[in-house]
């Protein structure tokens, strides 16, 4: 069953990332560096904003789904509140960085701003509503909704910025995607009902405890991949920034396969008492990361440049370096993220995980501001790169000692290659 459904899961996964790729070319091609820049910027802002204000409300949601003490419309209608109430608090915030001038106000407008703010609250709802259907075992209509989702995304940015190439309305045809396919799966697989009486007032108080819980494992996973933008901003031009918040941008979306697995895998663990089972689940999982990361890891080195002129003019040209630095780190945030699903969701100690990744969030922060002052963009890269693989060292550590069984023993690549021929043979 558990192959079965990563077959399906992933391929999907595979699709969306290539839709994903051709709404990053198109808005870099539009928008040129200078646009990108102030893109990011946006994005940036409101994704914290909006992840700060909503805690980790999904973590708890999903840890009570998962227990089967809610059902998915359930769930929805607890995501839908939260997610709100968050939003609201968001628009007032983003209204205020700009009007007081605490926040780069000659660089962004607030109608940018909010319109950022909407992204960022349908990109929550359209995720969270993926992970429902995929944790109550609904794998082909999550993964074909996702690619539908960045389909119609590409679909309506092509439309408006061909028409009116601009910051808003590359963030504006994200959303009509999202709204769409939000809108389809809460009636389609009836999310959506008009029954408040299911809301329970328990259950809320235990999402917001969980959600404070996991706030800081949240604001890094949802943001990790804009905390160097920000680190950036009050240093470099709107061209600078562009260049590097498209690199950054590209490698962290490689993280849709681990988070695609760990959909399937939580689950099954959830199922599955046995600790000895439960740790050859994540062992595969770390084993079939990392034989991808070890793939991946020549190709940018040897092409990056290439492929970043060629898919995004010559303008970017600079991101490739950049590109080929930050997935060294990433590999180990990648790597380790069958590791988040354990503690987070499976045996349920998110305070674990949200200290490793604050501490994470901090270092990239400084890393990344301290090494873009001293060696410009290639020190900003190195400097993130350093301060996510440390926190998916960190990760692999807390495995250890929890556990008494460690990931980090030395494992020969034939081993690794003849576990995944393994693995492909029983998926055939």
């Amino acid at each position: 069953m558990v192959l079965k459904a990563v077959s399906i899961v992933v391929p999907a996964q595979f699709l969306k990332l290539i839709l994903s790729l051709g709404l990053q070319i198109l808005i870099a091609r539009m928008l040129l560096p200078d646009g990108r820049g102030v893109y990011g910027i946006c994005i940036a802002t409101s994704t914290v904003l909006l992840v700060a204000t909503f805690f980790g409300n999904e973590f708890g949601i999903r840890y009570l789904l998962v227990r089967k003490r809610i059902t998915s419309a359930q769930a929805f209608r607890y995501l839908v509140l939260t997610a709100t109430l968050a939003f609201m608090i968001t628009l007032a915030l983003a209204w205020a960085l700009i009007h007081f001038d605490i926040w780069l106000a000659e660089r962004v407008t607030w109608a940018q701003l909010a319109i950022a703010s909407g992204l960022a609250f349908s990109q929550l709802v359209t995720t969270q509503i993926n992970v429902f259907m995929t944790i109550s075992g609904r794998y082909l209509s999550a993964s074909v909704l996702a690619v539908a989702e960045e389909a119609l995304k590409l679909g309506a940015m092509v439309a408006l910025l061909v028409a009116f190439p601009s910051v808003e309305m590359a963030l504006g045809g994200a959303i009509l995607g999202n709204l769409v396919v939000a809108t389809f799966s809460s009636v389609r697989y009836k999310f959506y009902r008009k029954d408040y009486r299911a809301l329970r007032l328990r259950d809320l108080v235990f999402i917001y405890r969980y959600g404070l819980r996991s706030l800081w494992l949240n604001l890094s996973n949802l943001s990790n991949a804009h905390m160097g933008t920000l680190a950036l901003s009050g240093l470099m031009s709107n061209e600078r920034l562009g260049i590097y918040n498209l690199a950054f941008a590209l490698i962290a979306k490689v993280q849709v396969f681990p988070d695609a697995l760990n959909r399937v895998l939580v689950p099954a663990s959830m199922t599955n008492r046995d600790g000895d089972s439960r740790f050859q689940m994540v062992r595969i999982s770390v084993t079939g990361l990392l034989v991808f990361s070890l793939l991946v890891v020549p190709v940018l080195g040897f092409w990056s440049k290439p492929i970043i002129t060629l898919l995004f003019g010559i303008e970017y040209v600079d991101s490739g370096p950049i590109a080929f630095i930050l997935f060294v780190g990433f590999a180990f945030k990648i790597i380790g993220k069958p590791l988040e699903a354990h503690f987070n969701e499976v045996v349920g100690r998110p305070a674990l995980v949200a200290g490793i990744q604050f501490f994470s969030m901090t270092m990239m922060i400084a890393l990344t501001y301290f090494g873009a002052v001293s060696h410009g963009l290639i020190g900003a890269a190195i400097g993130s790169a350093t301060a996510i693989a440390l926190g998916g060292f960190a990760l692999f550590l807390a495995y250890a000692r929890s556990s008494g069984r460690s990931l980090l023993s030395p494992i020969n690549f034939a081993s690794l290659l003849g576990r995944v021929r393994q693995i492909a043979a029983r998926i055939r």
